[in-house]
C-alpha cells in the first residue's frame, strides 16, 4: 500500500511540474492607476518583445516604437512607468 501511495505521489509531482519556458513572460507589463480630478486614469504599458510597447490608456491601445520611445528601449519605457507610478 505504501508503494502504491508513493508511486501515485511521484506521478502527480511529475505531471504537475511545468517547464521553465512556461514561466517566462516576454511581454512584461506595468500598470498605473491615478485619480485625476475625480476620474481614474488607468495606464498600462507592455513590452512586446520586439522593440515596441503597447500603451493602453483607459482601454484605448496604441503601439509605440522607435522615436516615440524618446531614446529608451521598450523595457526601459515599461520600467519607467512602473517606477513612476504612485
Amino acid at each position: 500500500m505504501k508503494k502504491l501511495v508513493f508511486s501515485l505521489m511521484a506521478i502527480a509531482c511529475i505531471a504537475f511540474t511545468g517547464c521553465s519556458k512556461d514561466d517566462d513572460d516576454k511581454n512584461k507589463c506595468a500598470t498605473c492607476s491615478i485619480d485625476f480630478l475625480g476620474t481614474a486614469l488607468v495606464t498600462e504599458a507592455c513590452d512586446n518583445g520586439d522593440g515596441t510597447v503597447t500603451l493602453t490608456v483607459n482601454g484605448e491601445s496604441q503601439v509605440v516604437s522607435g522615436d516615440e520611445l524618446e531614446g529608451a528601449t521598450a523595457a526601459e519605457f515599461v520600467q519607467a512607468l512602473e517606477d513612476g507610478c504612485p
